[in-house]
């Protein structure tokens, strides 16, 4: 997370780089590269979505208790990523280029679209939400330890 005027920016522009990265490798049949992309590209949502999972989203639950409100919505394209992504290290290590390639497709699809959720509807309502706390909340985000994710993933 990083600090600006909308204070829940976010750094999904890096995620896509890597998933790009990724696919580039797999056109060029570069599966070492391919796989160590799609590795970095792992461990950093691991740490992305534990952030919004344990620290951002309660926040705003918090203040706006709604059930099956947009958080549980985020929740769920969450999980639906994550299934994704651990498809998608099995489907590298069969080496089929053309699979591999319309995975991705599919992978980036769903992330895009998340990702759009989340900068165009709900950071910029939870920032004008979670305002009064956010020197907290930043607090939070900042010494949020990453390495020890509730979300267990099966990769």
């Amino acid at each position: 997370m990083q600090s600006t005027d909308n204070w829940l920016v976010h750094d999904h522009s890096m995620y896509e780089e890597l998933l790009s990265q990724c696919q580039d490798a797999v056109d060029m049949e570069d599966w070492g590269t391919a796989e160590a992309a799609f590795e970095e590209l792992i461990w950093h949502m691991k740490g992305h979505m534990a952030m919004e999972e344990e620290v951002l989203y309660p926040a705003y639950d918090a203040r706006i208790p709604i059930p099956n409100g947009p958080t549980n919505a985020l929740k769920d394209e969450h999980d639906n990523i994550v299934r994704q992504v651990t498809d998608m290290t099995h489907v590298l290590k069969s080496r089929d280029s053309e699979h591999a390639g319309e995975c991705l497709s599919h992978l980036e699809n769903l992330m895009m679209k998340h990702h759009e959720k989340e900068e165009d509807i709900f950071l910029p309502m939870a920032s004008l939400l979670l305002e009064q706390d956010r020197a907290e909340l930043l607090k939070q985000l900042n010494a949020f330890d990453s390495s020890k994710p509730k979300r267990k993933w099966p990769v």
